[in-house]
């Protein structure tokens, strides 16, 4: 023990853990063994595997490319949509902190 260096905190739990794992013995090398031959089993073929149908935005346009103006409008109207219902959101917290500045304002002119 006198010949361990001080490693600090972590030092405890790496020598711990080296403590707790058995040495490594090897194994001495396995005898031949002559090749076993194995009859294929009759079993069910595996069934291929279900292709998803395409959603109407993932579709190519006709011509065989994809349609980027229907694209870009899809991906505005997205846009506005979650811009739209931050609004909500932002008029819904104002309008409650109003409310309570409100009611805050009465209690303080009904104790004057």
């Amino acid at each position: 023990m006198s010949q361990e260096k001080k490693g600090g905190f972590f030092s405890f739990f790496k020598k711990s853990t080296q403590a707790a794992t058995p040495p490594v013995v090897s194994a001495p090398a396995p005898a031949i063994r002559p090749e076993i031959s194995v009859s294929p089993v009759s079993a069910e073929k595996p069934k291929p595997a279900a292709v998803p149908t395409p959603s109407p935005f993932n579709e190519p346009a006709s011509e065989g490319g994809i349609d980027t103006v229907a694209s870009f409008t899809l991906l505005c109207q997205a846009l506005v949509d979650i811009n739209r219902s931050q609004l909500k959101v932002v008029e819904l917290i104002v309008t409650t902190l109003s409310g309570s500045v409100t009611k805050l304002a009465e209690s303080f002119n009904q104790k004057s």
